[in-house]
């Protein structure tokens, strides 16, 4: 009401300029304003390169915490972790379903890069991240206009846009399947406010010869702390001219993470898959490590018998989620009477082996041999010891497969089934009557991997109607995995 009483006061002015000139700064206060909002929209970018799909969610923007004097950052969680996925509109039809397999539209953020404005179709999915196109590459005189030039400034790119509250930039490929929350629990034993460049290296000599045992393979995947990117946006197109020479995006990025003095922190939880064949025996047996990523999954054959890659991944995804830091931790455990000589390997939410004779600890921790190199498809050598595969199926592991999976409130309820297309071995003391396998475990702390982490014993609980019950805990004090 004031503010009607005033206009109607100035209505009241015989002074007819002093209404023009009050009219005339209103009418530019106005369009100023105008042209202020409609600028500041534009610089938000437009609804294409950063919109989910009409009716999906987008993840929150989060508030830089406060970094006054005496006030502590909250611990490192996914809001903090800005992915940089490299592709291309050619290649995303085809692998956008890796992506989409992983991407969380309320948890994840981050972009797809890609080389050119792609049909809106390819992104019209609630599972579909956001995209952005990579900057022309027209101001770069020497360092070449490949693909792999335009994937490694995407460090760069992502940092430019100097959104609140990241900590990590994540880079990976279209075709890299990513654990997050177990990524988070990697990255949270560093101090993101120094510069660390962690990753991890290729399971092929040859790989880590051809370009170097010191760079992250970006395929696997791997972090940039937030101060390195700074320090890498600040130099990285003039460090490029310098390696024009090298053939991939990764090796760039190394290169001048290099020159700025940082070395890699190695994480083996980040898969290259550099292997051709059967990557098996590689997962069934895998590090004591969070699980991080999977790569070259196009090169290897499906991780479930009897399931395309797609729907052997889903499977995998979706028991992952269901207790993120214990996703195929590996367990041994024995059962050793008169008439049976057995040991058991848990890779839990993926496999259980069964083996028809006592193996040591050390041989059960050390893969199969399922797999070739990658660029020759010999058998070795690897960046870790692989155990031969028998002939004689006597001496193999019968093999189960994840099929089902129940959360059980605190504990989880996972049941393995006999993969029937082995050779079958006629010997009386191997495991002919255990079809499947239920392994009960409970839910692992999610700062397992951050306080003094250890692995997990087993226990046989005893079958009946050919089902096997193994309990999978906290090894107990003064107790062994051979004990």
């Amino acid at each position: 009401m004031t503010h009607v009483r005033e206009i109607t006061n100035v209505f009241h002015y015989k002074n007819n300029e002093a209404i023009n000139a009050s009219l005339k700064v209103t009418l530019v206060v106005f369009v100023v304003a105008s042209i202020s909002f409609v600028s500041l929209s534009a610089f938000r970018s437009p609804p294409s390169r950063w919109s989910a799909a009409p009716g999906c969610l987008l993840p929150p923007i989060t508030q830089v915490p406060d970094s006054s004097p005496g006030v502590s950052e909250p611990p490192t969680g996914i809001s903090h972790l800005l992915f940089g996925i490299g592709g291309s509109v050619r290649m995303w039809r085809d692998r956008r379903h890796y992506t989409e397999l992983w991407w969380q539209p309320n948890r994840t953020r981050g972009y797809v890069w890609l080389d050119e404005e792609p049909d809106p179709e390819l992104f019209s999915t609630c599972n579909s991240p956001p995209y952005k196109v990579s900057e022309a590459l027209t101001g770069l005189k020497n360092a070449g206009s490949s693909p792999a030039v335009r994937i490694s400034r995407i460090v760069m790119e992502s940092f430019k846009l100097r959104l609140p509250d990241v900590r990590w930039f994540v880079m990976g490929d279209d075709d890299t399947v990513f654990f997050a929350d177990n990524l988070v629990s990697v990255l949270s034993k560093y101090d993101h406010r120094q510069m660390y460049y962690v990753g991890g290296s290729s399971e092929s000599v040859e790989q880590n010869v051809m370009h170097s045992y010191d760079m992250a393979f970006g395929g696997g995947g791997f972090a940039v702390s937030y101060p390195l990117a700074e320090e890498l946006a600040r130099i990285f197109d003039g460090c490029l001219d310098r390696y024009r020479y090298f053939y991939g995006s990764d090796q760039r990025v190394w290169a001048c993470v290099t020159e700025i003095g940082v070395t890699l922190t190695k994480e083996r939880g980040f898969h290259q898959l550099d292997v051709r064949g059967d990557a098996y025996g590689l997962l069934a047996a895998h590090p004591m490590t969070p699980l991080v990523s999977l790569h070259h999954l196009d090169y290897v054959k499906p991780l479930l018998p009897n399931h395309t890659k797609y729907e052997s991944l889903n499977t995998l995804i979706q028991t992952y989620r269901l207790d993120p830091p214990r996703a195929m931790q590996q367990s041994f455990c024995y059962y050793n009477t008169w008439w049976h000589r057995w040991s058991i390997s848990v890779s839990w939410g993926y496999t259980v082996q069964i083996y028809p004779s006592l193996l040591t600890a050390q041989e059960l921790e050390m893969p199969l041999q399922t797999f070739l190199t990658w660029r020759s498809f010999k058998d070795g050598p690897f960046t870790f010891n692989t155990r031969p595969l028998n002939a004689n199926p006597c001496e193999l592991p019968a093999i189960y497969y994840i099929s089902e999976v129940q959360d059980a409130g605190n504990d989880t309820v996972t049941t393995y089934v006999r993969d029937e297309s082995a050779k079958k071995c006629k010997k009386g003391d191997y495991p002919h009557t255990i079809d499947t396998v239920v392994v009960l475990a409970s839910k692992m702390n999610p700062n397992y991997w951050t306080e003094g982490a250890r692995r997990q014993c087993c226990e046989i609980r005893g079958w009946k109607y050919n089902s096997m019950q193994v309990r999978v805990r906290s090894c107990k004090d003064g107790e062994t995995i051979a004990s």
